[in-house]
């Protein structure tokens, strides 16, 4: 199921499950927002919807930091204007705006003033370089601890192709023993307690397609034990093989940073 990033227009305090492109989507709460405080996020509720970046700004009257971090997350793409490639600002171009706003306090609105215009408020400045995608991706899991809007391991794709690391979704169609390569950010890590007293490590990793679960036994354990603990984004090898009907796990032999990987093919390719 396809997960929606946070929108001021959309979002509420809980997920919500929403039709987009004719199918099923989740969309995520304004409270995965990292310091986000519950008054805040009551305003951005009670006021929705918005119609521009100053009219949020003055009737949610968000800090500036929650401002900030909701623009590089995205939450604040569709009132600004700025979505899909077609756009001819960027979210470089909303933070501009916003530190312009956020200059002075957001003055509290009268409930009795007429309303006006604001369209003339909310000109965006132009000619800032867009942020990278990679840079997007980092804002996003800083700030909400969720890749949502494309998986971390897309950025490695062209490299993992190349080496024919097997994704998660297809290991159930590969035999027993077959030797493979698998890559992708490290989830779950467990040492359970075993009788013959020797540690065995099983670590879990999400590409995108599903689980990849791997088991470190001794020997592999020496030849990489500094990295399955500190490590989020890990390729793995090993051979598979099958725990039930539908179970396959890959008995590990060996395991590398995947950053690391990636700077020495960049480098190569280069």
């Amino acid at each position: 199921m396809k997960l929606l990033g946070i929108d001021v227009n959309r979002s509420t305090n809980e997920y919500l499950v929403e039709k987009h492109d004719g199918d099923v989507a989740v969309r995520v709460s304004l409270s995965e927002i990292a310091g986000i405080s519950k008054p805040e996020v009551e305003r951005i509720i009670c006021e929705q919807p918005f119609q521009d970046v100053t009219d949020f700004y003055l009737r949610a009257r968000p800090s500036r930091r929650t401002l900030e971090k909701l623009a590089l997350v995205g939450a604040l793409d569709a009132v600004a204007g700025i979505e899909g490639e077609a756009a001819v600002h960027n979210r470089s171009d909303l933070l501009v705006k916003i530190r312009q706003l956020a200059a002075k306090a957001a003055p509290k609105l009268d409930a009795n003033q007429l309303s006006f215009d604001l369209k003339n408020l909310d000109q965006l400045p132009v000619g800032n370089a867009p942020i990278s995608k990679e840079m997007e991706l980092e804002s996003e899991l800083a700030i909400t601890k969720m890749d949502i809007t494309r998986h971390q391991i897309e950025k490695f794709q062209q490299m993992l192709d190349e080496m024919g690391v097997v994704r998660a979704g297809e290991l159930i169609g590969i035999r027993s023993n077959t030797e493979v390569l698998v890559a992708g950010v490290r989830v779950a890590t467990q040492t359970p307690p075993m009788r013959s007293g020797k540690r065995v490590v099983f670590i879990s990793l999400d590409d995108g397609t599903g689980l990849a679960d791997a088991t470190f036994f001794d020997e592999a354990q020496r030849r990489c034990s500094n990295l399955l603990f500190q490590n989020k984004l890990l390729l793995i090898s090993g051979k598979t093989r099958r725990t039930g009907v539908r179970g396959v796990s890959v008995l590990a032999e060996n395991a590398w940073d995947l950053r690391q990987l990636w700077q020495q093919w960049q480098q190569r390719a280069s």
